[in-house]
């Protein structure tokens, strides 16, 4: 049996979400993101594409329709952005066909390890390493790979941190760089493995829950970090995560990393 003082762990990645918890009891529903669930203490159970899934360790393409009863029960959660080099190399990975994945008893076995390590919320450092060790488990690139970026795209996210996140729209990043906003897209996803438009979107995804978890409310906390509003941040949190803000905040502990 997993104890915690917490009920939810979420670490949030440039490309990437993992969380930790036993809250999920999610109804059908669909997600942009490449879903990698690890069942800490028991077999997940999943009903999608007419059929019913039970392992301790499942890959879910994106869109894909799926219900995940967590029956309160500790789960590993890891949300891919399918445009990252993360997600691509998980594309590859799935085939043609993007037919879910079922993790065999080695990978379940040192998945299950490095789950246990981030239970008590890490540094940055840390947390690296452990998702490095977790895509060599899983067969995916060599995340030692040391990048070089174009001097445009350090400009761009040099631009990003010194300014409000409000202001930032590819259209107004790529003016300032004299380039199109498709070439632009296209530069940032090659130099850095995400496109320019899930890149912001996750920024502020990441600024309005340092501020909710800091003390401000959702609505606050959505519109300082660029959402139009309170209802479009809640919409964006679901379809990242399947559950509501207010239910992460509650006995959470949250990690930008």
């Amino acid at each position: 049996m997993i104890h915690s003082q917490y009920e939810l762990i979420l670490y949030s990645a440039k490309d990437h979400i993992s969380f930790l918890t036993n809250k999920v009891d999610a109804d059908l529903h669909r997600h942009h993101y490449i879903q990698c669930t690890i069942g800490l203490e028991e077999d997940v159970r999943l009903r999608a594409e007419g059929e019913t899934f039970r392992a301790r360790g499942i890959v879910i393409p994106s869109h894909v329709p799926h219900q995940l009863r967590g029956f309160q029960k500790w789960q590993w959660y890891i949300l891919i952005n399918p445009e990252s080099a993360f997600g691509e190399s998980w594309m590859q990975r799935l085939g043609p066909n993007l037919k879910i994945c079922l993790l065999n008893e080695h990978q379940v076995s040192s998945m299950l390890r490095l789950a246990h390590q981030l239970l008590d919320p890490i540094d940055p450092t840390t947390y690296e390493q452990v998702m490095k060790r977790c895509q060599q488990t899983l067969g995916l690139f060599d995340a030692d790979t040391e990048l070089v970026l174009d001097d445009r795209i350090r400009e761009t996210l040099h631009y990003i941190d010194e300014h409000p996140l409000p202001e930032l729209t590819v259209g107004a990043l790529s003016r300032l760089l004299y380039l199109s906003e498709s070439r632009l897209s296209h530069l940032f996803k090659q130099e850095v493995g995400i496109t320019l438009g899930s890149y912001l979107v996750h920024r502020k995804f990441e600024a309005a829950f340092h501020a909710v978890f800091n003390g401000s409310s959702i609505t606050a906390a959505a519109l300082e970090a660029g959402f139009s509003s309170s209802s479009h941040f809640t919409r964006t949190v679901r379809d990242k995560l399947g559950m509501a803000p207010r239910s992460i905040v509650q006995n959470s502990r949250y990690m930008q990393v």
